[in-house]
């Protein structure tokens, strides 16, 4: 397939698929709006009738508040006695007698088309005292429950109103008038303290769904109608652009057909020219790059070559700070030059792993030859430890556990070696005491780099003038530590030399572990301070 073909082909597609994406998103977005529009809408109607339900419930209840305190004063006026001075059975028969009139009224009250009034007692059974829409239940405790559960309609408005501080909303499904079809219903109760009745009414939203019904139809009919526009739309830009494209490649594709000659040529190695096209726009200044491009590959294969022949002192300047090509022709003589140093440092690390395994192994067998002796074991780990890492000084505490109970444990030094030389030195520490005691107690190497001459007063085991490194480590094994290793050096001690310090280290801890001495033995830090 040609540019000429490509060109508008692909243009068309992604302006195809832009389109519909574009179109779906909005139209998805769209949707949502819609029925979120729709929920709202549902929300915003049941509220305005649970609204208009309350401002009937509110009037049903000043009548009978107001028919009640005229009850009372009657009772009071012409009979002489209050309700709260006879039994609750008769007061109550009384009351309701009184407001018969009152109960009538509100039986009669129809609001809507199928709105009507009920009052019940608030405590069970729950027994009707009027309903607008069966005064057949009237008298009687009918027990009602809400489609797929067990509980009581009655028993709903109870919970509702202790719920809602005296008032508050159900939801249930209810025979609607002049039907034998029960349809669901939003009804709003009401307390009437005084004689402890529930005052209820609903209304069937069988109409609001319709009404949402009615709604959600006509907005899914103009999200119908957008996207026949949209794809109307869409159709024609289609059909604009591919034309102006195939135009626009025409234009392109006949320079472009001479420069890919050219390039074919210089594929095959060849020594070619740039065309000869008299242009000012990007096809006029690509024949005169691609003649810096002859140019350069000129200069390119000669530095290759000479890299290529292990001239690394080669010279080479880029076409440009954005030369590619060039820059990373630089860049491989560059890497080329840092592997080699890379291979050399590589070496080096190995030949110190290899260090670090052979020093571990050889002083596996010297602790297993002296681990019946701690003096002995002490004194062969340090003098080889020394000349291993080329250490100045070195020492050794050991943990010992003094002859009488009621004295803690302490550190004595069992081996010194100074500058080759071995010091019998008899000293003990307490095991907290100086760097020494911070290493043991700490459980954790400690690592001084570059002592200051005048900081003799750090108290190390060893005594004396201080070389420039110092290096403690702890000899423990798991939970248990026997003693600490303290080293020190007039070179430095790098990773390595701390790593194979710190294997003998615990190698020593090990044996001392099942040496007679610390067998039986309470090893516990925490319990000597």
């Amino acid at each position: 397939m040609t540019l000429r073909t490509k060109l508008p082909l692909y243009s068309s597609i992604i302006l195809f698929i832009t389109i519909i994406t574009l179109s779906a998103l909005f139209l998805y977005n769209y949707k949502r709006t819609i029925n979120q529009y729709i929920k709202d809408y549902r929300e915003e109607q049941i509220n305005m009738v649970i609204s208009h339900l309350k401002d009937i419930i509110n009037i049903a209840y000043r009548m009978i508040d107001a028919n009640y305190q005229v009850s009372q004063e009657a009772m009071k006026k012409y009979y002489g006695f209050k309700f709260d001075t006879i039994p609750e059975n008769v007061a109550k028969m009384i009351q309701v007698n009184m407001l018969k009139i009152t109960l009538s009224q509100l039986r009669s009250i129809r609001y809507g088309k199928d709105g009507y009034l009920w009052i019940n007692e608030f405590d069970p059974p729950y027994t009707v005292i009027m309903h607008g829409a069966k005064p057949e239940l009237e008298g009687k405790s009918w027990n009602f429950y809400i489609e797929g559960t067990d509980i009581n309609v009655y028993k709903a408005f109870h919970d509702s109103i202790v719920a809602g501080g005296g008032e508050g909303r159900v939801s249930y499904s209810f025979y609607k008038p002049g039907t034998n079809e029960e349809v669901p219903k939003i009804s709003w109760v009401r307390l009437y303290k005084p004689l402890r009745w529930v005052i209820g009414t609903g209304v069937y939203v069988d109409e609001i769904d319709r009404m949402v019904r009615a709604k959600k139809a006509a907005l899914d009919e103009s999200v119908k109608q957008m996207t026949f526009t949209i794809f109307l739309i869409a159709v024609i830009m289609l059909l604009v652009s591919s034309s102006t494209l195939y135009l626009l490649a025409r234009s392109i594709t006949v320079p472009v057909g001479r420069v890919q000659k050219v390039l074919e040529e210089l594929s095959l190695g060849k020594i070619v020219n740039a065309p000869d096209i008299s242009r000012q726009d990007e096809i006029g200044q690509m024949s005169m790059a691609l003649q810096k491009l002859i140019e350069g590959l000129k200069a390119y294969s000669k530095f290759a070559q000479r890299i290529g022949q292990g001239d690394f002192e080669a010279e080479f300047e880029p076409l440009s700070k954005d030369d590619i090509l060039g820059n990373e022709l630089l860049t491989m003589k560059r890497r080329l030059l840092e592997a080699r140093e890379k291979e050399k440092e590589q070496l080096e690390l190995e030949k110190k792993r290899h260090w670090v395994s052979t020093g571990i192994s050889m002083f596996s067998e010297i602790i297993t030859a002296n681990s019946s002796d701690i003096k002995q074991l002490s004194d062969v780990v340090l003098r080889q430890l020394m000349d291993y890492v080329n250490a100045a000084v070195g020492g050794v505490f050991i943990l010992r556990f003094p002859d009488k109970d009621d004295q803690k444990p302490y550190l004595e030094q069992f081996s010194t070696i100074a500058y080759n030389r071995e010091r019998i030195i008899k000293r003990t520490l307490e095991i907290n005491e100086g760097l020494v005691g911070a290493c043991f107690t700490e459980r954790e190497p400690i690592f001084i780099l570059d002592v200051p001459e005048n900081y003799i007063q750090i108290k190390t085991g060893l005594g004396g003038a201080l070389p420039k490194n110092i290096y403690l480590t702890p000899v423990k094994y798991e939970e248990k530590i026997f003693g600490v290793i303290e080293l020190a050096t007039f070179d430095i001690f790098d990773e390595f030399h701390r790593e194979l310090i710190d294997a003998v280290a615990q190698s020593m801890a090990v044996a001392m572990s099942t040496h007679p001495y610390y067998i039986g033995k309470e090893i516990n830090i925490d319990a000597w301070f």
